[in-house]
């Protein structure tokens, strides 16, 4: 997720900072030198997009719920910093406004267009995304050509 991130942003032939440069072991189940992509995930890390699955963990061989992913996605597109409107609008039937589980994220990339729900009616925040799904997602955050960044 690390990679396909940070290439959505920078584009496909971006190549992050070695870790020892870029703050050493960062999450201790990650670590520095040796830890897988562990280039990527201090970058995210650094960039503000992740602060982890805990303060000093990132759990790289968990899945990522669609819930998750528009975190990921929103704060690729507009920095590290950014927050999302409160919402307004109970858009999916399964993430209500107030309430929801990151309903202002999944609020937000509905209303960019990235997403139209995995039904007409549900978002399915709790399912994982695939990596078809993180393709299509991409595509349409970033407006990129999928063979520009997927390996």
């Amino acid at each position: 997720m690390a990679v396909f991130l940070l290439k959505g942003i920078h584009g496909g032939k971006y190549t992050p900072p070695d870790c020892a440069g870029n703050g050493g072991t960062v999450f201790t189940d990650v670590p520095c030198p040796g830890g897988a992509n562990v280039d990527w995930i201090n970058e995210m890390k650094a960039e503000h997009i992740t602060g982890g699955c805990t303060a000093t963990t990132y759990c790289p061989n968990d899945s990522v719920s669609r819930s998750q992913m528009a975190v990921f996605l929103l704060k690729s597109e507009h920095g590290g910093g950014y927050a999302p409107p409160v919402c307004t609008t109970t858009f999916f039937t399964d993430v209500p406004c107030p309430g929801g589980s990151n309903v202002n994220w999944i609020n937000q990339i509905k209303n960019e267009g990235i997403t139209g729900g995995c039904t007409a009616t549900t978002y399915c925040p709790t399912e994982t995304v695939s990596r078809g799904q993180m393709a299509v997602f991409l595509s349409k955050t970033f407006g990129l050509l999928l063979n520009a960044i997927l390996p």
